[in-house]
């Protein structure tokens, strides 16, 4: 059997030798949503023929002729896992913070041929400093950092957010007088109440195709900023405007591959970007209720033949989705 029909499926939470009960449990719940509905997609493709899943063996497991499990434990070390599978293709699921990502895309790029974007926009993409510092200096529309506040601005309300942390970890609103120094570890940005958005791409080199264009639905409790959930196809009527801004983030970062989240925000008829997720996203868990089933043919596909299908496949439903 051909090894390129098999594709390993890595995702670092639901992976873990030791389950952490202290991680953040909606942030595990959504990590093995994700994994999960992953799975069942390239299961749906007839050109794939076997699925490795790295996973721990106190979780589920979803019975497939499929999928081959891989089971962690204290008593299994992922290395000698890893190390008995004979398929090169890997995809990571990792997140930013503490720079995890990056610390497995160089152990595991030794071995293996991730179809994930290349180190080098990684790196950029998993800092929030530095994502700002890039786009800025490429001239495209982002939200700016600040470096210093002005305590006569009492008024001014500013959101707080660690440089490497996934999704609403540790995103805070504070004032000025709450600050008596800016924390090396994080970035303080101006709050803006506009529309919040995201949208979903795939991207291989400087070619892309705009999958969803997303509303996000965001819930601010004791300072405390949430994203409980999105709209799939909520923001279709500002998709021209999506396409330029995707465009010039994709003509200026080549390293971007397969399916790339981008978070996005409307202030005064400007589109900014706020974040690019180089990674397999939450939108993922919509698409196929908003867009329908080609969609994610079209996806699984790519990570086969790294070919992207350019003709718009057209919203059928909004679809909201709740994380939590």
């Amino acid at each position: 059997m051909p090894l390129n029909n098999e594709i390993i499926i890595f995702e670092y939470f639901t992976s873990l030798q030791k389950l952490n009960y202290n991680l953040n449990d909606k942030i595990f719940k959504e990590a093995q949503k994700l994994l999960d509905l992953l799975v069942k997609y390239f299961c749906l493709n007839k050109n794939i023929k076997k699925i490795h899943v790295i996973r721990n063996s106190k979780l589920p497991q979803t019975k497939n002729k499929k999928i081959i499990y891989h089971l962690t434990s204290p008593k299994k070390k992922l290395e000698i896992i890893l190390n008995s599978i004979k398929t090169k293709k890997l995809i990571l699921l990792a997140p930013e913070s503490h720079k995890i990502n990056i610390k497995l895309m160089k152990i595991l790029g030794k071995k293996f041929e991730l179809l994930n974007s290349d180190l080098i926009v990684s790196e950029i993409f998993s800092s929030k400093k530095k994502t700002f510092e890039h786009l800025n200096k490429k001239k495209i529309p982002t939200l700016s950092i600040i470096k210093k506040i002005k305590k006569s601005h009492d008024s001014e309300v500013y959101i707080s957010k660690p440089i490497y942390g996934a999704g609403s970890e540790k995103v805070k609103l504070i004032r000025s007088t709450d600050i008596k120094e800016i924390n090396k570890n994080l970035i303080i940005q101006k709050f803006y109440k506009g529309t919040k958005g995201s949208f979903s791409m795939l991207c291989n080199k400087r070619d892309f195709v705009i999958l969803s264009c997303n509303k996000q639905l965001v819930e601010i409790k004791d300072r405390k900023v949430f994203q409980t959930g999105l709209v799939v196809g909520g923001l279709e009527n500002a998709r021209k405007k999506i396409h330029c801004l995707a465009k010039k983030i994709v003509s200026n970062f080549s390293g971007l591959f397969g399916f790339i989240g981008v978070d996005i925000l409307l202030d005064e008829g400007t589109w900014y970007i706020v974040e690019v997720n180089s990674r397999f996203t939450s939108s993922l868990i919509g698409l196929e209720k908003a867009y329908g089933k080609e969609i994610i043919k079209r996806i699984t596909n790519f990570y086969l033949n790294k070919k992207i299908e350019k003709t718009c496949i057209k919203l059928r439903t909004e679809f909201r989705v709740r994380f939590h």
